[in-house]
């Protein structure tokens, strides 16, 4: 009883037409095959018999989660899924009859193939029937909003790479009903080239993919080619911005690999990012799994780059729930929108809630973790404009080092298991007060987990790209609108990482916390804004210093020529995964007296301190590097 209802809950409409199935069929199994008897009162004996016998099929599907299934979003897994259930069923049948009904196994097998035809002919039909009406309804949508009498016409899309990305990246446009967007490929294998991939044509060798675009009106391409050497990847950008500097072009970066079964929501238009030569990411996915399965992660500054794509990677490791806190209403309202998206490609959907709240309001917070009692908090809410906080020292001072107080002591307070802290590489040799302000945040995290046992740790890392405090978006604003481009500096440096890579290897980094740890990411070289900007220019179609003017500013308030990852005392070594350091802080360098003092201020003695009453604040509690600190 308990299964029939586990099954009506999930899809009773697929347990009926499943039921009928089997009844039609295995009463024809016996038809066909018991043929020699003639009694037609024995036929239905054996028939109803037959029929009770193979409804040992439904247990197979239910325990195989054939129910589960979205089939109009299904594929081949799901099909094998399928498949397994029900040669799962046929062989219990054969098992069960052979003690108590022996039929002939010619009886078992008719019955079998009738089953399985049917079953998976009628989602197939189903599938496509869903996908006809889904685009059908999306054409008559845009149809209605453009206010255009004629249907909308689809874009045409060419897919540079016929490997195994491009197909399965082809097989996601497919289940959800874009299959007939995807126009063909293009392909640098010459074996490849005239035959078909899942019933679109290779057409061509990259080399001509701009005659493929203008002879059959393409209006989009996607390079579906993660494994590439760079070089690749910028030949075929520049074979396509020489010729037309408008077609978009997406790209399918190699950090999905591990998740190809969700490559479409990962599509994004192709930026700076694909053009920096930094070796492929892989994960541990198991200790990953292991270690969020049903947890429940609280995320602070959920809005911003790191927070989103967060917010999106975990949903993959099938969390309990995710809370999703951010202070700007319009951040958490365009990453619900983002979430609610994502989430409908994910077979296992985790409940997401959507807070507006401000970590510096140590009340608003304190009935947030009441209510939701999180395992793992990750705190990335933070203020990272330098120059900005050069002049807002209050407010830095306030919302970095106050708000990770009050997120460390309610961690404390509610049984967090687990609070990780995000720091930046502008905390190692601070000059400026946003790096001692995220130093203090480190070096209060550290106390809270040697001092009052809360399993705390940092993850410390530098430049993302086109994060909103980037230097890329401004890049993209002067480009656009014809220069110049500025840079405060020929020589600055910076490490740059993807946004999806940082995101990635800090929940890594988090599956192997103890406690007490600065994880550090291997960010690669450091390379020269100058060298990030001309790329970009050329990403555009043009070329710098002669269509776009590159401009030196000289430096800001409080800016480095480049940065660091570690202090020189810090000694580190390589975790399981390559990409992720380990660092063993120092005990001593945390003073235990100054933490305890700033673990008592108020906003009123913030203001009270002044601007040169902080300042000093903050050079006493860095002491592992007054020099540096000393200019701030």
């Amino acid at each position: 009883m308990s299964l029939i209802y586990a099954i009506k809950r999930e899809n009773i409409k697929f347990l009926i037409i499943d039921l009928m199935l089997i009844l039609l069929c295995s009463s024809g199994a016996v038809v066909l095959t018991e043929f020699s008897i003639n009694n037609s009162r024995i036929i239905r004996l054996h028939a109803i018999s037959f029929v009770l016998l193979n409804i040992t099929y439904l247990i197979p599907l239910y325990l195989f989660q054939a129910y589960r299934v979205i089939w109009h979003y299904s594929s081949s897994r799901d099909y094998y899924r399928l498949a397994s259930a029900q040669v799962l069923g046929f062989l219990i049948e054969v098992a069960v009859s052979y003690t108590m009904l022996p039929y002939p196994i010619i009886t078992h097998i008719t019955s079998f193939f009738l089953i399985a035809a049917s079953t998976l002919t009628y989602r197939l039909i189903l599938r496509e029937l869903s996908m006809d009406s889904s685009d059908m309804r999306l054409r008559l949508l845009l149809q209605s909003l453009s206010g255009n009498k004629k249907l909308y016409k689809s874009p045409k899309i060419l897919i540079v790479g016929a490997g195994e990305a491009g197909r399965i990246l082809f097989s996601e446009y497919a289940k959800r009903g874009m299959g007939e967007t995807v126009f063909g490929f293009v392909d640098d294998d010459p074996t490849k080239i005239g035959k078909l991939l899942n019933g679109k044509r290779i057409i061509s060798s990259i080399e001509h993919v701009m005659h493929v675009v203008n002879r059959f009106d393409i209006s989009e391409i996607v390079i579906a080619m993660p494994s590439v050497k760079l070089d690749r990847i910028y030949r075929v950008i520049s074979l396509v911005r020489d010729s037309d500097k408008e077609i978009p072009i997406k790209i399918l970066p190699h950090i999905t690999k591990p998740f190809e079964t969700t490559l479409a929501p990962e599509l994004r238009e192709i930026g700076i990012s694909d053009l920096i030569d930094r070796d492929e990411v892989s994960i541990d996915i198991s200790s990953i799994e292991s270690h969020f399965i049903d947890r429940i992660v609280m995320i602070t500054g959920a809005g911003g780059s790191i927070g989103s794509e967060l917010c999106k990677q975990l949903l993959k490791f099938r969390l309990k729930k995710l809370i999703a806190i951010g202070r700007g209403e319009h951040s958490i309202y365009s990453l619900n929108k983002m979430i609610d998206e994502y989430i409908n490609y994910l077979e296992y959907k985790p409940e997401v809630e959507y807070k507006i709240a401000n970590v510096t309001d140590f009340h608003g917070m304190d009935a947030l973790f009441a209510q939701f009692k999180p395992d793992i908090v990750f705190h990335t809410a933070a203020h990272k404009h330098v120059p900005l906080m050069e002049s807002n020292v209050s407010e830095a001072f306030y919302n970095n080092v106050i708000g990770t107080r009050n997120l460390l002591e309610l961690s404390l307070q509610y049984g967090a298991k687990e609070f990780v802290l995000i720091s930046t590489d502008k905390a190692v040799s601070p000059v400026n007060v946003m790096g001692v302000t995220k130093r203090i945040a480190e070096v209060i995290t550290l106390y809270y987990c040697w001092e009052r046992n809360l399993a705390a740790s940092i993850v410390r890392f530098g430049n993302v790209i086109d994060s909103r405090d980037s230097v890329i978006p401004l890049f993209r604003e002067q480009i656009e609108r014809g220069g110049p481009v500025t840079i405060t500096h020929p020589d600055m440096s910076r490490y740059f990482m993807s946004i999806p890579e940082a995101a990635l290897l800090v929940i890594n980094a988090v599956a192997y916390m103890k406690g007490g740890e600065i994880f550090v990411l291997d960010m690669g070289e450091q390379y020269k804004i100058e060298e990030i900007a001309r790329n970009l220019i050329r990403l555009y179609g043009y070329e710098p210093d002669k269509d776009i003017r590159i401009k030196y500013t000289g430096l800001r308030p409080g800016e480095k020529l480049f940065e660091e990852l570690f202090y020189e005392s810090e000694k580190f070594q390589r975790t399981r995964n390559e990409k992720i350091f380990v660092v063993n802080a120092d005990r001593t360098s945390c003073p235990k007296e100054e933490i305890e003092k700033i673990l008592q201020y108020s906003f009123s003695d913030i203001l009270r301190l002044g601007t040169d009453g902080i300042r000093e604040t903050l050079r006493r509690i860095t002491p592992e590097n007054r020099d540096a600190a000393s200019n701030v």
